[in-house]
Parts: structure tokens; C-alpha cells; sequence
């Protein structure tokens, strides 16, 4: 505010009266002073006003100021660099503890295709089994990849409890929690064939027996029963080490928006799935003795020629008639898609197809009656002494899945010049042909 003063006789500025001040011919002398401090009460309206008015411009300048922060944090975390004291994005992150360990990826993302049922028509996750993967494979890639103890110590304690018995060195080798291996499994079965017909029993140590009858009670007519009983044998299991691997290239595995966790989970699943079905199918004895193995099917039926190509209406109706009249409840075709083109194309004796795949049939995609199912391990390649289909039902093959023994490691240096790391799942599995008599193979001469 604006002060005036005037000069005395005696050279002395004194404050100017206010007929002083408007007299213009009066000599004034002006300074500019600070306004006096308000007296409290004087007009407290203005004084709540002054403080919000204050208050606004301090909180707007804090908030561009966070603002630009923000938006540098997340170009930098889209790039993959460590943001020091974050350990998960800055943004829209997730409630709760998930913003502890998901890193730079965005949970939006991370397993929605395994929701999808496009991708996956049999078997699909909730929300809540989307975030526990999540949980898992963040977890586990910044524990391995990224060399982050604190992620390692934070798996052991939120997935220790679910872990039974640890499996592995205490390097990149985690026990799979529960829920993953359970997930895997549900996978596994959209790609396996063994997995989606066979029995399968949890074992619970190495080598585990389980019962099965191999033929009913007798029975007697007349006033004297004679004794019978149901012969009972007995089908060990013995778990083998099942190794499946999968290789990610490096520039997905750091993609902040990449769905990782479908893309692990899948590939899993499906290098077990298969690698099961080969076994089931073509195993040799090493570790498991397969359908098509002299020792696996209890019969068998070979061609008069020696290519796949000679494959007959006789011979598909002779597999037929190889088993007995219950046991071909349940029973189907099992063969590689390539041979179907050889059965599409056969006619009996009547000039008649025996492939029935007709619009309105009463069982479409049936072979003499009886369906069949592509497998994808099953031989393709012609040869002469070659088992290349199956008949029965493999409900009668037994499939032994040891428990608490599964776990994932990943390996970031065998295939660093091509920029990829790989992933292997490692589990214990047994197969065994439980009752052979209700299976037939068909081999070539």
C-alpha cells in the first residue's frame, strides 16, 4: 500500500492528514509499505477465501509435478527399465499385494487367453485362477530371468504352504504350487489323447499297485454252487521322469503386453500332452510300453502288404472282431490323420463306404460303425513291420500321475545367441497297458 508523507520546518517527514494529501499544492513524499496484517475477525469471508485461493495454486502445482513424473515412470517402465524404490508399474495397478511382484507387466493382459473359449472350447480359468498364475509366473520370471531374490523369497512365502515335498537344486528350479500343476493338466488333456480317454490314478510314491479284474465270478446252476472268484490281477506303476521343454524368445518375454502367462501355461501343457500320447501310443519299453508295442496291444492284425497305403475293409473289420463283445464298449479308431485318407476311401465287399460322415447320420464320422480319433503322435511315415492303428477303448491303458513331484526350471544361457530362453517342466508319470486284451493294433507286413 502507498504511505504519504510531509516535511515539517524542521526537515522532519511526518504522516500526511488527509486535507494534506488532497491539497495539490501541499510537497508529498510517497513509499510503499507492506499491507498491515488483518485483524482476526475483521472479515474472516476474505480470509477463507485468500486460504483456498492459496491452497488451489499449491495443489495444482504439486499435481503437474507429479503428473510429468507419472508419465516418465511408464515410459521408462514400457521399456523394461527399473524404476528404484517401484516394483511394479505406475498407474493402474492392481489392488492389493499383486502390485509387489507383477514387475513391468500389465495384469490386464497376463492369462486372459486361457479365459478365452475360442482358444481353449473345453477348458477355460476364472478370474480368480488368472491373478494366481499371474501371481506364479511373475513370481518366477523375476526370480529366474531377472535374478530377483526378494521375488524368490516372496514365492516361497506366498506358494510354500501349497508346496509338499521340494524337488530340485535351490538355483532356477521351483516345485510347481497346486494350481499350476492343476492348470497344466486341464491343458494337457486338450492336446492329449491318452490324457482325455485313459484312467488316470494320483500316486502317491513311486511304485504303486492298483487292482484290476482280468475275468468275472463264475456262476452254477443246480442245488450246489461251486466256488468262483473273480480273477483279480494286479497293474504296478512305476513314475518316470517326464521332461518337456519350451522356448520363448527374449523380446516376448519382456514385452510389457504380451500375455506371458497364456503363452508359458499353453506351452506346457501342450509339450507334456504330447509327449504323454507318444508314449501311450509308441512307447518301446523306455520308459513305458506303448498300444502299438508288440507287448502293449494283446492283439494284433497285419496287412498283406508292407505300406500303410494296403490297409483293407477286411482288415479294419478283423480288428473288430479280435475283442469280445464288452469290451468293445467304448472302443474307437485311434490313428494319425494321414491314414484317415486311406479308410475314407475304402469300400466292403458291397461296393459301400465304411466311412459314414453324412449330414443327419445317426453317429457321424464313424468307421463300421464304431468313431475314431486323430492322434497326433501316432505313426505317419510308411514302413514295412509298423504298427500305425489302434482299436479299443483306453480306458484300459492306466495312467499314474505322481504327485507333489512336479517343478519348472529355465535355462537363459543354452540358447542366448539366438536370444531365447528356454523353459522345462519337470514331472513324474507312469503308463501302462492295464488290461491287454482289450486292445488290438494293426501293423503292416
Amino acid at each position: 500500500m502507498k504511505k504519504y508523507y510531509v516535511k515539517t520546518a524542521e526537515g522532519v517527514l511526518v504522516s500526511a492528514t488527509p486535507e494534506q494529501i488532497a491539497d495539490a499544492k501541499t510537497e508529498k513524499f510517497v513509499l510503499e509499505v507492506p499491507d498491515p496484517p488483518p485483524v482476526p475477525g475483521d472479515n474472516p469471508l476474505k480470509e477463507v477465501a485468500d486460504l483456498l485461493r492459496q491452497l488451489a495454486t499449491d495443489v495444482r502445482a504439486t499435481t503437474d509435478k507429479q503428473t510429468e513424473q507419472i508419465e516418465a515412470y511408464k515410459k521408462a517402465a514400457a521399456k523394461g527399465f527399473p524404476i528404484p524404490g517401484l516394483n511394479a508399474p505406475v498407474g493402474d495397478t492392481p489392488a492389493g499385494d499383486m502390485k509387489d511382484f507383477l514387475g513391468h507387466y500389465e495384469l490386464a493382459y497376463q492369462g486372459k487367453r486361457l479365459m478365452d473359449k475360442f482358444h481353449h472350447p473345453t477348458h477355460q480359468i476364472d478370474e480368480k485362477t488368472r491373478l494366481e498364475l499371474a501371481k506364479f509366473w511373475c513370481l518366477f520370471l523375476r526370480a529366474t530371468v531377472n535374478q530377483d531374490y526378494k521375488a524368490r523369497d516372496k514365492y516361497w512365502e506366498y506358494f510354500g504352504p501349497q508346496i509338499k515335498t521340494a524337488v530340485g537344486d535351490a538355483g532356477n528350479v521351483f516345485p510347481l504350487p497346486t494350481i499350476l500343476e492343476t492348470e497344466i493338466l486341464a491343458f494337457a488333456r486338450e492336446t492329449s489323447v491318452l490324457l482325455q480317454y485313459a484312467r488316470i490314478w494320483d500316486m502317491t510314491s513311486e511304485k504303486q499297485v492298483f487292482p484290476a479284474e482280468s475275468s468275472g465270478a463264475t456262476v452254477a446252476w443246480g442245488n450246489t454252487t461251486s466256488a468262483g472268484d473273480p480273477t483279480i490281477s494286479e497293474v504296478e506303476l512305476d513314475a518316470n521322469e517326464l521332461s518337456s521343454y519350451s522356448t520363448v524368445k527374449n523380446a516376448t518375454l519382456q514385452d510389457a503386453r504380451s500375455d506371458i502367462v497364456s503363452w508359458l501355461t499353453e506351452s506346457m501343457a501342450e509339450a507334456a500332452g504330447l509327449e504323454l500320447d507318444n508314449q501311450g501310443f509308441n512307447g518301446t519299453g523306455t520308459p513305458f510300453i506303448g498300444v502299438l508295442n508288440a507287448n502293449g496291444a494283446g492283439y494284433s492284425v497285419t496287412l498283406t502288404g508292407t505300406a500303410f497305403q494296403n490297409v483293407g475293409f477286411t482288415d479294419l473289420s478283423a480288428m473288430i472282431a479280435k475283442l469280445d463283445g464288452l469290451k468293445k464298449q467304448g472302443a474307437r479308431f485311434w490313428f494319425h490323420g494321414q491314414i484317415l485318407h486311406y479308410v475314407r476311401i475304402l469300400k466292403d465287399d458291397n461296393n459301400r463306404p465304411i466311412f459314414y460322415d453324412t449330414i443327419g447320420a445317426p453317429t457321424s464320422g464313424t468307421i463300421l460303425g464304431y468313431p475314431y480319433t486323430e492322434v497326433i503322435k501316432a505313426p505317419s511315415n510308411t514302413g514295412s513291420n509298423t504298427a500305425f492303428m489302434a482299436f479299443g477303448s483306453l480306458r484300459y491303458v492306466a495312467v499314474g500321475r505322481r504327485l507333489d513331484t512336479a517343478n519348472l526350471s529355465v535355462d537363459p544361457y543354452g540358447l542366448f545367441l539366438t536370444n531365447r530362453t528356454r523353459y522345462k517342466l519337470y514331472q513324474r508319470w507312469a503308463i501302462k497297458c492295464a488290461l491287454r486284451n482289450g486292445l488290438v493294433r494293426m501293423l503292416t507286413a
